[in-house]
């Protein structure tokens, strides 16, 4: 699954433990810049809290852009 297409788009991400994770996709890492060398991406689920959640895309059971 490519993650980079979701960057700047409000999503809906359930991982593979069923946590559920809902806001903006704010940025994505390819596998040869993160460590492990596995894609994740960003996502911000309380807006001006100054951090975001890393995904990594092993953990992600299914992911959508939301409205």
């Amino acid at each position: 699954m490519y993650l980079g297409g979701y960057v700047g788009k409000q999503v809906r991400v359930v991982t593979d433990d069923g946590q559920v994770f809902v806001g903006k996709c704010t940025d994505y890492t390819q596998p040869l810049d993160n460590d492990p060398e596995i894609a994740s991406i960003g996502v911000v689920t309380e807006p001006g809290a100054g951090y975001a959640y890393e995904l990594y895309e092993n953990e992600i059971k299914s992911i959508e852009v939301i409205e």
